[in-house]
């Protein structure tokens, strides 16, 4: 039963860091304000963690 429900909950975050990082992803793309490359750059550097922690990297 706990593992089970422990494997439900890291599921459940995997789906949620993917959300997350898709929002961010549009946002880095589709932006109407503060358009400059060291928003970019920011936006990337923000991304980062999500897409390791989606590819299970970290």
């Amino acid at each position: 039963m706990t593992t089970v429900l422990n494997q439900v909950i890291h599921q459940i975050y995997y789906v949620i860091v993917a959300f997350f990082g898709l929002l961010l992803l549009r946002n880095l793309f589709f932006r109407k304000t503060r358009t400059s490359l060291i928003y970019d750059v920011v936006y990337a550097y923000t991304l980062i963690p999500f897409v390791l922690r989606v590819l299970h990297i970290k």
